[in-house]
C-alpha cells in the first residue's frame, strides 16, 4: 500500500519555520551553541517552548536546520554563480568571491551556522564539522581537476587543493567570528588574489 505524502506546509507554517530558524541564529550568535536552549531561542521568538517544539523535536533538530538552512543557501548561490562563468580560472575566481560576497552579506548566519558547526557533535561523538561527505565539494572539485587537466592550475592531489580554497575562504568567516563587523572587501580582493596566484601552473622559463 503506497505511503500518503505529508502536505506541503501552508504560508503560516513556513513563515514560523522561518521565525525560529532566525530566533535560533540571534540566539547561538549571543549566548552560543552550549547555552542556546529552546526556552531562550523560544524568549527570542516570542512563542511559547512548546510551539517550538511543534515544529522541531528538539534543540538539535533545530540547529542542524540552522546549518542546513544556511550553507544549502551558499551551495545554491554558488551553482548559479558558477554556471555563469566560463573556463576553470574564471570558475574559480567566481566560486571564491561568490563564497566571500554571501559571508559578507550573511553574517549573522554564517556566525551561527560555524558556531553550530564546530561545537555539534553525532551521536558517536565525531564533531559536525568532520562528517562531510564528498559531494559537498563536488562543485570545487570539477573546477580544480579541470584546471589541473587543462595546464592552467598547479598540479597536486585534488584534495590538497580542495583543502587550500576552503581553507582561504574560510578565513574570511573566521574574521567575523572575530569582529562581526570587520570590513571583508580587502580580504575578497587580496584573499582572492593570492588564491589565484597560489593555484596558478607554474609558467615554464
Amino acid at each position: 500500500m503506497p505511503v500518503a505524502s505529508r502536505p506541503a506546509p501552508t504560508f503560516t507554517e513556513t513563515a514560523r519555520r522561518a521565525q525560529l530558524i532566525e530566533a535560533a541564529i540571534d540566539t547561538v550568535n549571543e549566548v552560543g551553541y552550549h547555552r542556546a536552549s529552546l526556552a531562550e531561542i523560544a524568549r527570542r521568538a516570542q512563542v511559547a517552548k512548546s510551539a517550538v517544539l511543534y515544529y522541531f523535536p528538539s534543540k538539535e533538530a533545530l540547529l542542524l536546520h540552522v546549518v542546513e538552512h544556511v550553507f544549502t543557501a551558499l551551495d545554491e548561490r554558488l551553482v548559479v554563480a558558477v554556471a555563469a562563468a566560463s573556463g576553470a580560472v574564471d570558475r574559480l575566481r567566481t566560486y571564491a568571491e561568490t563564497y566571500i560576497d554571501y559571508v559578507d552579506t550573511h553574517r549573522s548566519e554564517l556566525t551561527a551556522g560555524l558556531e553550530i558547526v564546530v561545537s555539534h557533535r553525532t551521536p558517536d561523538g565525531t564533531p559536525l564539522y568532520l562528517t562531510g561527505a564528498e559531494e559537498d565539494t563536488a562543485l570545487l572539485r570539477r573546477i580544480l581537476g579541470e584546471g589541473m587537466e587543462q595546464g592552467l592550475f598547479r598540479r597536486m592531489p585534488l584534495r590538497t587543493a580542495v583543502d587550500i580554497v576552503e581553507a582561504v575562504l574560510d578565513a574570511s568567516a573566521t574574521t567575523l567570528q572575530r569582529d562581526r563587523h570587520a570590513d571583508l572587501a580587502p580580504f575578497r580582493d587580496q584573499g582572492v588574489a593570492v588564491l589565484m596566484a597560489g593555484l596558478a601552473a607554474p609558467t615554464r622559463s
